[in-house]
């Protein structure tokens, strides 16, 4: 049986930007006013203080009106600022802060570089400059802004922030180690730094090494418990380790801080799903499907869980509903084939997998449920060509090698039949009793009487119960004239046949027996 179940996690951005500098660097840049109500701050500075439409004045209040989101009246001052002292530092590093926040990226850039030219040494504009780099996507610019900023810094500045920030930017350029180095040198100026310890959970794990991530987000969660990003990290992170039961925990804490954060629930549902509490994970697919409606991932894990259930009209629907969001998901397609192929819509089935194969035509599994259904239909030469497709694609797939032994089989290629049979027991797969059974029945069929016994004999060390195997024996100690074995072979299998209430196979035993029966 394919295997449907999607076992891709949602990953968020982890890390946040941090985009200010506490305690302030600079008494001008980052100026805190006194607690003068919002109303009566107004770009016009009254005439009644000689000192209060100085430049610095004038960056005051625009950093205050910055504080408070009133970015265009902040704006409108630092320009003013500049206009009346364009050699004003400050105002330049407060134009560049506000227009980012704004969302021109580019205007702060120009804005802090301007800063920069006129003082080299002016730290906060580095500072700046770094982040609406690394805004922008340039990596390596904010690297070497954040750099100067570093190096510009006074002994006994507290730069975890910057070195926080240093390792987002190196994690962008996929430089794990300086990332590492980074955050760890976060950590070191300020060891209760939530964030930093965070950050230093996602490029160790980003590094394979799990176990000192799962360390690191403990951490931050140990530092601030409701640190809702550091419980998801921590989730994925021991559901990649299988401690499926630990992953749950952190998830469910994630919903308990922030019933709304992202994926959440669709992780939470995969995590269930490999504990096989089949429920609880549809209830939770479901739930994700209401905080995010337009998910097709979510719906295709839905789907995939009620076709584990057997609730197939409702995975129907849910595999339709995933492919009408995104109808480029091979994987989706091939389990609306499954779904469709369980409700008997042969045609429906075959229409969905060789959408799945348009889509991906290296996709080996679809080739094979393909070749199934086609085989349902008795469309056999047409199934065969799609079990070739599918071991061709994937030497390795041991189910596509064992559906192609039992068509040839049945074709009375029993030589071929053969072949493929040794080759998925050589691979391995569940039921491999099956497959030894399959290939005593080929054998058999060849008259290699001592090949199939010892393939019979294989199967059932793998599993006693297994009526065919019996059955097949019977019908291998009847060919050898061994009428007293063979009738015991029959016996077992027309008892575990009984027990299954096997019909069809009770009634075929005890004809075999019977006319066993007769020759005694």
């Amino acid at each position: 049986m394919i295997k449907t179940a999607i076992t891709k996690i949602a990953l968020v951005g982890f890390l946040p930007l941090i985009c200010s500098l506490a305690p302030a660097l600079d008494p001008i840049a980052l100026a805190q006013t006194s607690s003068t109500a919002t109303n009566e701050i107004t770009p016009k500075i009254s005439q009644s203080d000689p000192l209060a439409n100085t430049p610095i004045k004038l960056v005051e209040r625009a950093n205050s009106l910055r504080e408070q989101n009133q970015l265009d009246r902040a704006l409108a001052l630092y320009r003013q600022a500049i206009a009346e002292s364009p050699e004003l530092v400050p105002a330049y590093y407060g134009l560049g802060v506000t227009l980012r926040q704004k969302g021109d990226i580019q205007g702060a850039i120009e804005a802090h570089r301007q800063a920069i030219l006129i003082d080299k040494s002016y730290t906060p504009a580095y500072y700046g400059l770094g982040i609406a780099l690394y805004q922008k996507g340039d990596a390596n610019g904010a690297i070497d802004a954040y750099n100067q900023f570093v190096q510009l810094s006074k002994a006994d500045t507290n730069l975890a922030p910057v070195y926080y920030n240093l390792g987002l930017a190196h994690e962008r350029k996929n430089n794990i180690q300086g990332a590492i180095a980074s955050f760890r040198k976060a950590i070191e100026f300020d060891p209760k730094y939530a964030l930093a310890h965070n950050g230093l959970g996602t490029v160790l794990r980003r590094q394979g090494n799990r176990q000192e991530a799962i360390s690191s987000y403990r951490k931050a969660i140990e530092l601030a418990p409701q640190y809702a990003v550091a419980h998801f990290a921590l989730g994925i992170s021991l559901y990649e380790e299988r401690d499926y039961a630990g992953s749950i925990e952190a998830y469910k804490r994630v919903t308990t801080i922030d019933p709304n954060f992202p994926n959440v629930y669709y992780n939470l549902g995969l995590a269930y799903n490999q504990l096989d509490d089949r429920q609880k994970a549809i209830a939770t697919f479901r739930k994700a499907s209401e905080q995010d409606p337009r998910n097709a991932d979510i719906y295709a894990a839905l789907g995939s869980a009620l076709l584990r259930e057997g609730n197939i009209p409702e995975a129907t629907e849910a595999f339709k509903r995933s492919t009408e969001i995104n109808p480029r998901v091979a994987s989706t397609f091939n389990g609306l084939g499954l779904a469709l192929r369980r409700q008997g819509d042969l045609e429906g089935a075959i229409a969905a997998y060789e959408k799945s194969i348009a889509i991906n035509p290296r996709y080996a599994a679809a080739y094979n449920n393909l070749g199934r259904v086609l085989s349902d239909q008795n469309r056999n030469s047409e199934a065969i060509t799609a079990f070739r497709q599918a071991v061709a694609i994937d030497t390795k797939n041991a189910v596509a090698y064992s559906n192609l032994g039992n068509l040839l089989r049945a074709q009375g290629n029993s030589d071929e039949a053969i072949d493929a049979f040794q080759k998925t027991i050589a691979i391995g797969k569940e039921d491999l009793w099956v497959d030894y059974t399959s290939l005593g029945l080929a054998y058999a069929d060849r008259g290699r009487l001592g090949e199939a016994q010892s393939a019979y004999f294989k199967a059932l060390s793998l599993n006693p119960t297994f009526a065919k195997a019996h059955f097949g024996l019977g019908a291998l100690y009847t060919m050898k004239g061994e009428v007293s074995n063979a009738i015991r072979s029959y016996q077992e299998a027309l008892k575990l046949y009984e027990e299954n209430r096997d019909a069809e196979w009770i009634k075929r035993t005890q004809q075999a027996i019977q006319a066993l029966q007769g020759i005694t």
